[in-house]
């Protein structure tokens, strides 16, 4: 029986060569060079960037010497990143079929198979494949990020803090975050969860610990003003004006809204005063600022302030639509304006998405990571 399991195991795994050597002959091959095996030739072309190539000649290999363990696990590598998981991990799991692997060789499989099923988010597969690692293996940096994000996905938050730590402990350094950040992040897991308690625990923790989650203040802010404590949620989005005045524009519209409704709007002047006096750059200030002069009866000071957010706007093009809609609430020019308006408001990204830096998939909300492709992000 064992021998019939075999046979049609071998079957299955050509069958899989041949469909990947069949898909890659669509585009034009890679010259040969005399002397090279289909091997070198692979090895070769993974160096020059031809990936077509490349798994044409592995696939070559692999058939002309089924021993080859090399040649399988580069296919493999070379099909996750293609987006061909399926085929990627039916290979990487025949291998660890094979007998009397050597440890160094098994191990790497297996590191091999985790990346296939992480990528497809077969999380709990990935965890039972990383189980079965050696301890220093498993201690690994990429290892441990992808413990800690399948952790993440699973909903095991606490594991996923744990991992976090221990990855920072094994790859201190600019690639990951600190942990004060990534437990800001995990505080907006719970928060999607309806975890709030879990949130308000992880948020405070987290910029206690570092001065680059200052932006958990937003959020400490929202979960005080729901439990309708505004004082508190004005004391957090007011710290994280101190701290980050660039950040200001995550909590001007919240300031506005908590000072409008505890009857006391008129300290706003003072916070876009302040804000624009240690940030003179600061477009979305100059915006708000002038909104206040307008409030006020003060409409030349508000279009000069209007003006000045102009020229700091760089794309996002607020002080345009500030200053026109100044103009038109004020009469000035009110035909011209209001086309001007509509056009601005029309070709402005100000309403758009956030887009991750990696992938420009657009960020629905404020965070620290792309829920698309999980690089990391800043909040601001």
């Amino acid at each position: 029986m064992r021998a019939y399991i075999a046979v049609f195991a071998a079957f299955i795994f050509l069958l899989v060569i041949y469909r990947v050597t069949r898909g890659s002959r669509r585009t034009k091959p890679r010259a040969s060079v005399p002397g090279e095996t289909d091997y070198e030739q692979g090895v070769s072309a993974i160096i020059a960037g031809d990936r077509d190539a490349a798994v044409r000649h592995l696939a070559a290999a692999v058939r002309q010497d089924p021993r080859n363990i090399d040649a399988y696990v580069k296919l493999g590598n070379l099909l996750r990143e293609r987006g061909q998981l399926r085929q990627a991990t039916q290979i990487h799991r025949e291998l660890l079929l094979k007998r009397r692997l050597p440890p160094t060789t098994k191990n790497e499989i297996l590191r091999c198979l985790a990346l296939d099923l992480a990528e497809a988010s077969q999380w709990d597969e990935m965890l039972e494949v990383v189980r079965t690692l050696g301890r220093s293996e498993r201690g690994e940096p990429k290892m441990l990020a992808l413990v800690r994000d399948a952790y993440e996905n699973t909903g095991d938050l606490d594991r996923a803090v744990h991992a976090h730590r221990e990855l920072l402990k094994a790859e201190p350094g600019p690639s990951e975050p600190p942990l004060g950040v990534y437990r800001a992040h995990t505080a907006l897991l719970s928060l999607r969860q309806g975890d709030k308690a879990r949130a308000k625990a992880e948020l405070q923790a987290a910029v206690n610990e570092s001065p680059e989650a200052v932006a958990a203040n937003v959020y400490l802010g929202d979960i005080a003003r729901d439990e309708g404590d505004t004082g508190h949620a004005i004391a957090y989005w007011m710290k994280l004006l101190s701290d980050r005045p660039e950040c200001g524009h995550m909590v001007f519209e919240r300031l506005e809204k908590a000072y409008f409704d505890t009857g006391d709007f008129g300290r706003m002047m003072g916070v876009y005063e302040d804000v624009v006096a240690r940030a003179p750059s600061n477009a979305r200030a100059l915006c708000g600022l002038a909104r206040m002069y307008e409030r006020k009866g003060a409409i030349e000071e508000a279009i000069r302030t209007a003006q000045e957010a102009v020229k700091h706007e760089a794309g996002t093009l607020v002080g345009h639509r500030e200053l026109l809609d100044i103009l038109v609430r004020n009469g000035s020019h009110e035909d011209a304006a209001r086309t001007a308006l509509a056009l601005v408001r029309r070709l402005s990204d100000e309403t758009a998405p956030r887009k991750c830096p990696s992938c420009r998939k657009p960020l629905a909300e404020p965070g620290w990571r792309c829920p698309n492709c999980r690089a990391w992000t800043n909040a601001c």
